[in-house]
Order: C-alpha cells, then sequence, then structure tokens
C-alpha cells in the first residue's frame, strides 16, 4: 500500500474507532438502565463486532489486493458516517433524567421519526460486518491458494460495497466455474433481442449453476444494477421471493398482511426506471403458471390465479432469465425467444469438473479410467460432481468407482419423470447410481447423516432451517452430507437444501423399505414443535422461512394418533398465519382440517380443541356472506368459549370475536358482555397495563360509544391514558393509544372541531410508522375527513374522502372506499343534492353486498340510508320497497322495540303515505305505537294524518286527544286535528271550544299550514364511523 494512503487510512480507522466506541459505550449503559430503544439493540450488538473487526483487519492490509484495500477503505468510511449519524440520533431521542414531560413527548414523537433512518442505518452495519468479515480472512485464504495459483489463476470475488443495486443472489461464487461458455454466450446473444430468457434441461445438468454465474458477471459489469434470485419450484417459495425482494427494496406495503405481495413486487418490476436482472428458477411445474391450462394445483388463496401473471412485462433494459425443467414452461415464459437447451458437458467439461472437484488428489489419476468413468456418468455435472466427492472421501480408485457403477446394486432408477426427447431412457440411471452409492457409504460411516438425510427429504428441499432439525450431531452429520454434495448450505444463511433428484431417490428408497411413514411423522414433528403459537409481526419472519415445509409435511398421511395430533396443531397455526396473509380459503380448508382431527383425537375439554374451534368459528365469521352462516360462527365461538380455560389466549380471542360478531347481529348486550370478557381476560393473565389489556380495552370502549354508552367508553379512554405510562407497550404503540383514546373522547363528546386535530396527527404519526397507503393511516385520514363533515365543510370533507378513495383503489380493505362512498354521499344529503347522494348509496350498497352478502347488519344500514334518499328524492315506490327489505330483516334480528326497527315502520308509512296507500301506513304507524310504551309525538301526529285522510273521525278523535297531552311543538297540531274530528262529528260545542285552545296558542289565523296535513319524516341514522372497527391486534407499533 502507498505510504501516503497507509497514513490516511489509518487516520480514518482511529477517527471510527474513537466514535464507534463512544457510541458503543452509550448503547450498553442505556441497556443496562433498560431506557434503550428497541431499534438500538441489534446496533449495540453489531457496533463493537465492526471495530474489532477493523482492528484487526488494518494489521494486515499489506495482505490485501489492491482493489480489496480500496473496499476496505470504503467501508470505514460507510461505518464512520454510520456511527456518526447515531451518535447525532442518540442526542435526540435518548430520554435524559431532568428531562419534563413536555420534553419527553417530543424526543417519543422524534424516535417516530428517525426510526426508519436508524433501520437503514442497522442495515447498513449488517451489510458491512458480512463484507469485513471476509476482507478479515483473505490474507489466510491468499496463504492457503498459493499452490493453486501454479495451476489455474484465482479469481478474486468481486467487492460492492460502493454499489448501490440490491444483489439477493443466495449463492456464493463457484470459484471453479468450468466451461459452459457456450451456455452463457447464447444468454447475452438472446437478451440482445429480448427481456426474457429461458434456458431448459434434465435435473443435474447444471442451470442453475449457470444463472449463478451469470448473475455475478452481470453485476460485474453494472455495480449498480439490482440481482434478484427467486425460486420458482412452488408457490410458497415463489411468494418467499418475491417477498424478500419487497422488504430489501422496501416497496411500499411490503409488512401489510392484507398488501398482496405478488401484485406489489410484480407492479414495481414492470415499472421501475432502475436497472435489474432477475432469476427465476426451478420454474418445474406448469400447474403453477398457467392453472386454468393444465391440472388446476395449489394456489396462494384462489385457484384461478397463475404466477404467469406475476413476471414483469414492461422492463426497459433490465432482463428475467428462466430455468425450469420443462421446455413446455420454458417456451411460454420466454415468449418470443426460442429456449436454450442446456446439454449435459462436453467430454472437456466434464474432465476439468471433475478433477477440480479432486483437488490435490488428482496427481495420478489415469486419463482412461477418468475418460470411462465420465462416460458412464454421462457427463452430468451432479453426478461428476458427487462421484468425485465419494472418491476423495473414501480414497479408492476411479476405476473401483466405475466398477461399482456397473455392478448389481444399481438396477433401480429414480421413478420422478425425466424424460428429454434427446436423450435415451438409459442416461438417466447414471444419476441414481451415484445417489445410491454415496447414501449406502454414509450409511456405512456416519448412520446419524443418513437419518439426517431421511428427515431433510420430507422436507421441502430447499431453505431448510438449521434450527429446524432438531437431532443429535446435526453438525457433523451436516458435513458429511455436504462433503458428498447431497445437502448444500445457503451462502450467509443457517438453511440448507438438497437437489431434487436426491431428494426423490431418497423417498423412493424409503418406500422401498416401507420406512417412508416413519421419516415423514418425524419430518411432521419437527415442523410442528417449531411453529409459533402466538403469531404476531415478529413472528412473522419464522412463519414464512416455515411455510414451504409447512406444504409439505401436511401433504402426507399419517396413521398414528400422535402423528394426527401433532397434524391438528399445526394446521390450526398455520391457519392462524394465513390469516394474517390476507389467505382466507387456504387458512379456511387447514382450520376445518384441524377441527375435524381434534374432535376425532382429542377430549372434550381439550385446549387444543377450544383453539382450533375459535379458529374455524372466526374464519367462519369473517367469511360469512348471510344471516345462517353468521349465526353457524357463533354457535362455533360460544363452543370455543365454553371449552377455553379462563384466562388463556384462545379464552380471550374468542370473546374478542364474539364482541363483533354479537355488533354485527344486533346483540348490543352480548356485544358488551363479550368486549368486557375479552379485556378482563388479558388483565387477568398478563396484568391491567399489557399491550393487549390496553389493546381490548380501546376496542370495548369504542363498542361501549358505538352503542349508545359513551360516558362509559369515554371513562375507559381515560383510564387508557393513565396506564398507558406504566405500559410495557413500545413508547410508538404508547403515542398511539393515547392520541387514539384522546381522538374517542372528543369525537363521542361531539367535539369536531378537537377530534379532527386528533386524528390528524394521528394520520402523521402512522405514516411514520408505516407508509401513506397503508390501511391504518388511510382509516385515521377517513376519520378526519369525517369530523370536517361534522362541522359542516362539505366540499373539504368531500375532496379529502376522494384523495382517499384514488389512493385506495387497488387496496385489499375495502371498508376503506366504503366509508369515502359514505362520506361523500352524507354531503351530497347536506347539500340537497338527493340524485347525486343516489348514486353514492348505490355504489355502497353494492360493494356491501358484494363483500357481505344481502344479509348482514352493515349491508341493511345501507339498504336504510338508500331507501332514505329515494324517500327525500320523492320516488316513494323505490323507498317503500327497500324499507320492507329492512323492515323484514330487523324484525327477525333486532329487538322488537330497538330504534332502528321503529324507526324503519316510521319511515314505510311515511312512503306509504305519499303514495296514497293511508290504509297500509295506518297499520304501519299503529304497530309502531304498540311496540312503544310511551309513544313520540312525531309518530302520533303522522297518524292522525293518515287517519284524517280515510275520513275516520272517530279514531281520530281519540288519537288526538292523546297527542295533546303531550306539551311540545306539536300541540297546535292535535288541537287542529280534534277540531277537524268534532266538526266531522256534528260535536259543535266541543268543536269551537277546542278552536278557542287553538287560537290561543298563537296561531295567526283558523286555516292550519300545508305541512300539517302531511306526516313528518323521522331524522336521519346518526352513523359515528360507518361501522368500521379495526382489529385492535393490528395495532402494536
Amino acid at each position: 500500500m502507498d505510504p501516503v494512503c497507509a497514513i490516511g487510512l489509518a487516520s480514518a480507522v482511529v477517527t471510527l474507532i474513537d466514535v464507534g466506541t463512544k457510541v458503543a459505550k452509550r448503547l450498553t449503559e442505556l441497556s443496562q438502565t433498560g431506557d434503550i430503544p428497541d431499534v438500538f439493540r441489534d446496533i449495540k450488538t453489531r457496533l463493537p463486532l465492526i471495530l474489532s473487526i477493523v482492528m484487526r483487519t488494518q494489521n494486515g492490509t499489506h495482505h490485501l489486493s489492491p482493489p480489496a484495500q480500496d473496499a476496505f477503505e470504503e467501508v470505514v468510511r460507510q461505518c464512520f458516517e454510520q456511527a456518526s449519524q447515531l451518535n447525532e440520533i442518540l442526542n435526540k431521542v435518548v430520554v435524559a433524567k431532568g428531562d419534563s414531560r413536555l420534553k419527553k413527548t417530543v424526543k417519543a414523537g422524534v424516535s417516530l421519526v428517525e426510526e426508519a433512518r436508524v433501520q437503514r442505518i442497522a442495515t447498513g452495519l449488517r451489510d458491512n460486518v458480512q463484507l469485513l468479515t471476509f476482507l478479515s480472512v483473505t490474507p489466510v485464504v491468499v496463504e492457503k491458494a498459493e499452490s493453486a495459483l501454479e495451476r489455474r489463476p484465482s479469481v478474486l470475488l468481486p467487492s460492492y460495497a460502493s454499489a448501490t443495486g440490491v444483489f439477493l443472489v443466495p449463492f456464493t461464487r463457484d470459484e471453479h466455474f468450468i466451461g459452459r461458455a457456450s451456455s452463457l454466450k447464447s444468454i447475452s446473444a438472446s437478451f440482445e433481442n429480448q427481456n426474457r430468457v429461458a434456458i431448459s434441461g434434465m435435473g443435474g445438468v447444471g442451470k442453475s449453476q449457470i444463472a449463478i454465474e451469470y448473475c455475478y458477471r452481470y453485476k460485474d459489469e453494472m455495480p449498480d444494477a439490482h440481482v434478484f434470485w427467486v425460486y420458482g419450484g412452488t408457490i410458497a417459495r415463489f411468494y418467499q421471493g418475491y417477498k424478500r425482494i419487497a422488504q430489501h427494496l422496501n416497496l411500499p406495503g411490503w409488512d401489510d398482511p392484507e398488501e398482496s405481495i405478488l401484485e406489489l413486487v410484480s407492479s414495481w418490476l414492470s415499472s421501475t426506471q432502475d436497472n435489474y436482472f432477475l432469476v427465476i428458477d426451478n420454474a418445474d411445474n406448469i400447474e403453477h403458471w398457467w392453472p386454468g391450462k393444465y391440472k388446476s394445483g395449489a394456489s396462494l388463496d384462489d385457484p384461478s390465479k397463475d404466477l404467469s401473471k406475476y413476471l414483469p412485462d414492461r422492463m426497459g433494459n433490465s432482463k428475467v432469465l428462466i430455468t425450469t425443467r420443462d421446455n413446455r414452461v420454458a417456451g411460454r415464459l420466454a415468449r418470443k425467444g426460442k429456449p436454450i437447451a442446456v446439454q449435459p458437458m462436453s467430454e472437456q467439461e466434464a474432465t476439468s469438473l471433475f478433477l477440480s472437484k479432486l483437488g490435490d488428489d488428482c496427481s495420478n489419476i489415469d486419463e482412461a479410467e477418468v475418460h470411462a468413468l465420465l462416460n458412464e456418468l454421462d457427463h452430468l455435472p451432479l453426478a461428476v460432481s458427487q462421484a468425485a466427492a465419494f472418491i476423495q472421501e473414501n480414497c479408492i480408485s476411479v476405476a473401483e468407482y466405475t466398477i461399482a457403477l456397473q455392478g448389481s446394486d444399481a438396477e433401480e432408477f429414480l421413478h420422478e419423470e425425466l424424460d428429454d426427447s434427446r436423450r435415451d431412457e438409459d442416461s438417466i440411471n447414471s444419476v441414481y447410481r451415484t445417489l445410491k452409492l454415496s447414501h449406502d457409504q454414509i450409511k456405512q460411516q456416519k448412520p446419524r447423516a443418513a437419518e439426517l438425510l431421511c428427515l431433510l427429504a420430507m422436507l421441502d428441499r430447499q431453505s431448510i432451517p438449521k434450527s429446524l432439525l432438531k437431532v443429535a450431531e446435526v453438525t457433523t452429520s451436516l458435513g458429511v452430507l455436504q462433503s458428498f454434495n447431497l445437502v448444500t448450505s445457503r451462502a450467509g444463511l443457517q438453511s440448507f437444501q438438497m437437489h431434487r433428484l436426491v431428494q426423490s431417490f431418497v423417498r423412493i428408497s424409503l418406500q422401498k423399505d416401507n420406512a417412508a411413514g416413519k421419516w415423514q411423522e418425524k419430518a411432521l414433528a419437527c415442523v410442528s414443535k417449531d411453529y409459533p403459537t402466538e403469531i404476531g409481526v415478529a413472528e412473522w419472519p419464522i412463519c414464512d422461512a416455515l411455510a414451504p415445509h409447512v406444504h409439505i409435511v401436511t401433504g402426507y398421511e399419517y396413521k398414528t394418533t400422535e402423528a394426527r395430533l401433532d397434524l391438528a396443531h399445526l394446521l390450526c397455526w398455520a391457519a392462524d398465519f394465513d390469516i394474517e396473509r390476507g389467505m382466507y380459503t387456504q387458512a379456511l380448508e387447514r382450520a376445518k382440517w384441524s377441527l375435524d382431527l381434534f374432535r376425532e383425537l382429542a377430549p372434550e375439554d381439550d385446549e387444543r380443541l377450544a383453539a382450533a374451534t375459535w379458529l374455524y368459528g372466526r374464519l367462519r365469521y369473517y367469511q360469512a356472506q348471510n344471516a345462517k352462516d353468521a349465526d353457524e360462527a357463533g354457535e362455533l365461538l360460544e363452543k370455543a368459549l365454553s371449552i377455553a380455560r379462563y384466562p388463556s389466549l384462545t379464552y380471550g380471542e374468542t370473546a374478542f370475536e364474539l364482541s363483533h360478531l354479537c355488533y354485527d347481529q344486533g346483540n348490543e348486550k352480548r356485544c358488551l358482555e363479550m368486549g368486557e370478557a375479552s379485556f378482563e381476560c388479558w388483565r387477568d393473565s398478563e396484568g391491567p397495563n399489557s399491550v393487549r389489556t390496553l389493546d381490548n380495552m380501546h376496542d370495548y370502549a369504542l363498542e361501549l360509544a358505538l352503542l349508545g354508552h359513551e360516558e362509559a367508553g369515554i371513562t375507559m379512554w381515560q383510564e387508557i391514558m393513565e396506564r398507558c405510562p406504566a405500559s410495557d407497550a413500545s413508547e410508538n404503540t404508547k403515542t398511539v393509544f393515547t392520541y387514539r383514546s384522546m381522538a374517542g373522547i372528543a369525537e363521542f363528546q361531539d367535539d369536531a372541531a378537537m377530534a379532527e386535530v386528533f386524528y390528524a396527527d394521528l394520520a402523521k404519526i402512522s405514516e411514520t410508522l408505516y407508509y401513506s397507503e397503508h390501511v391504518h393511516v388511510l382509516d385515521y385520514r377517513l376519520s378526519h375527513a369525517e369530523q370536517i363533515m361534522r362541522q359542516g365543510r362539505l366540499d373539504e370533507a368531500t375532496q379529502l374522502s376522494e384523495s382517499i378513495l384514488a389512493n385506495n383503489s387497488g387496496h385489499s380493505e375495502w371498508r376503506i372506499c366504503a366509508g369515502c362512498l359514505q362520506i361523500i354521499a352524507e354531503c351530497c344529503r347536506l347539500r340537497v343534492s338527493y340524485s347525486k347522494e343516489q348514486e353514492y348509496r348505490l355504489r355502497i350498497l353494492e360493494l356491501h353486498e358484494k363483500k357481505l352478502g344481502r344479509d348482514h347488519r352493515e349491508t341493511i344500514d345501507v339498504t336504510h340510508d338508500l331507501a332514505d334518499c329515494y324517500l327525500n328524492n320523492q320516488r316513494y315506490p323505490e323507498a317503500r320497497d327497500q324499507y320492507l327489505k329492512v323492515l323484514s330483516w330487523r324484525n327477525q334480528r333486532l329487538d322488537r322495540t330497538h330504534t332502528d326497527t321503529l324507526r324503519a315502520i316510521e319511515c314505510l308509512g311515511v312512503s306509504q303515505v305519499y303514495e296514497g296507500r293511508d290504509e297500509e301506513a295506518e297499520a304501519a304507524y299503529l304497530d309502531a305505537i304498540n311496540r312503544q310504551t310511551s309513544p313520540n309525538a312525531r309518530l302520533l301526529h303522522n297518524l292522525c294524518v293518515v287517519l284524517q285522510n280515510q275520513s275516520k273521525w272517530e279514531m281520530l278523535e281519540t288519537w288526538s286527544r292523546q297527542l295533546c297531552e303531550l306539551d311540545d311543538e306539536n300541540r297546535q297540531r292535535a288541537l287542529w286535528s280534534l277540531m277537524n274530528a268534532l266538526e266531522q262529528q256534528g260535536r259543535t260545542a266541543e268543536a269551537l271550544e277546542v278552536r278557542m285552545s287553538f287560537l290561543a296558542l298563537g296561531t295567526p289565523d283558523a286555516e292550519p299550514p300545508k305541512a300539517w296535513r302531511l306526516p313528518q319524516i323521522p331524522p336521519v341514522r346518526v352513523d359515528r364511523r360507518f361501522g368500521r372497527m379495526i382489529h385492535p391486534r393490528t395495532w402494536s407499533a
């Protein structure tokens, strides 16, 4: 290294260590006092590691090549900038002992704003740890490789320290990559004419290795471009790969369980101006790509969806490479271009590969013996690599290996279809022969390794977490399997994969030995015991990693009771995670299967049966399309509640779901009982200040307020704010809880101006926690618009609602769309623009019928709103028809004296009066009066109107006298009706007396106003939040 550069680098290292040590010390002190924010905990672990590596690497920089020295200097500079930024952020957000309450609140707000920035710094530090680790061991690698340099030039791994593009290839570069020049050249040539290129060939031919090498060459040429790798062999793994892309690019909505990850990434890939190279590896199953044309396979949620729709179309200069064994898939996905057929290696390439795998042991190899062996292996890269590993591990000659391959023990062949029209059937058998010899040798040398291979074969063959393999001698067993190339490790990850052909061979061997069932049960037990049973945001990565294995192990048939109980347990909690991802169809199937198994195998009072019953009832409720569905869901939830232990997660969640279901059904008493039971369960289980206790308290407070118990709801919100400081929630969550409670108090105290302020603040805070289009941000913005409307600023409320509606056009939360339409419709009503209101009411009704069905309470409520609109717009027949629908439902589902039921009867009567159907209106009014203990004056007046229209004077006299007894604004109308009834009966003296009383009230003349001859329309229904009740568990920030 140049002396001047060395001095500059040394100064930079000293500065980094000085600043980094101060930050690390400060984080350690904060950790000891318990005041360290969660986002800094990962940095507290990694920063000392970086400082240690930097100091160690600096002493050996003279061993580094010039590019590596430059990379080291660049990483030191980046780490210094990151440490300086952390020190600055700590000064802003860490609470000191003397800080006032206001200053603490301000720092909490700053912490919310800075969280995303700290996350980016943490990600950068993780990347720099990996790069520094590589650079720190480079001198050792160079020394060990000196003898190899005499045979072939060493290829230094590229440094991407200054590159801006994301590199998501989960495999290290093969420094001994052999040949394939023709295939690589063909790929480059094809990309000159098309954006999509497909390479196809039989299993083990080396397609993925070619794709990996091309990724590194592409990154060398375009260091600022993105390089993505997605496994396309299963739907679950394809989804996982796209989610990884979304996470690393930080695409808006990647962590939203209701967002479609596939659509999100596909849209970005088709619209971005960034250059990228995307590999879809092992796109072998044609049913996953075109389920409509071929036999329908499993899908993410809807079997009609196919993965081909999620490949980008408009890519600019970007490129997509597909590898597949199926020529049909290759031809269709490549579109314009002809797929590139990858053939087995040439003899020269296979020889080079074989000798490179043997390493120093190839000095005395006979060329003729190698030629004979490679012909036996048919030059297949997988078979060549495995043969070399076997020979090297067991110190046998090439000739001995070749003779063994030709023996009687190698007669079996793979049952999986591996046909290639350009090859004969015998060429397939060489792979099986190699696998069998390797497997037999492993069983002799290390039986534990052979057992582990059996377990691995029963899982998804890629991305097998090491943590899942809870067996004896796992580390050494994996080492043996890797030495035979039967499994390989993922770069930088604690996970492993095995080739499809290896997996097929092991499964076939186990089936022949009648041992497949034993290892399927062991695989199921591993996955079932490792699967989380309380699934929140923190558990999503674990569940995502296990999803492919869940798909595999739930596809086996089990006979023993123990295994079937494990299956039921796994299905239950996998279904719970499916709900978090919005995959309700799959969740419903798994939940039903789990419940059936527990009903068959578990005692009636088993807590596992309670959990399965709760989960299935919950899904039936979410998917309910009519009253019958809702009733059945309610029965399931009530059954779960009767089984569940108190206090427990199952009891608390079941009570929560029941409270919402009863709210939808109009069972207010049971709704409030279950709402209270839910938060009391969490209080007794986790304490009065836990996150879930406060979360469920808020939900109960909202139910109280919506059902007319405003004061009780407000009291509970005040209690939440008092408990927040002592809660175990994060500072972000406490802020949301506090602001949400203050907004609820203001809203239900009819202080729309104050509620507007709080909802605006909540929307801003939520944008820092999530992103601008997140469902919670939109919900707060919608509540904000609603409060603006209630203050009479109709144009402003309409514009804000239309803006939310436009941004939410592709969002999965349909209730946001419905809420926007309802606010706009309400603004139209207040402007007396009934025709325009009618358009929006029809859209709202259509949306509710589509999502909830015609028999849902919310659908009935919006039907009532549409009927009111028809009535105001003088479309009386349409209004009558809608009121009859509403009344039919409410008579069956609500209490006969419920306010909404009585209003529907009265409105029906009004519409009938305007149609001239006075006799029917009279029956409606009498029905409403008979349901009330003390009829209101408006209802009695409307009855008097229809009685007068029918000349029923005696009845008019009776009801008019009752109306006169009510001392209110309707007294004049009552006296006028009574006077008219007496006159028509010829009772002049009595009528004159009534007239004197009538004139004494100040009426200017004896002729009543025209409006007195018309029925009065009841006031509009007062909707708050239009039924929107957000699930409380999603609020934890």
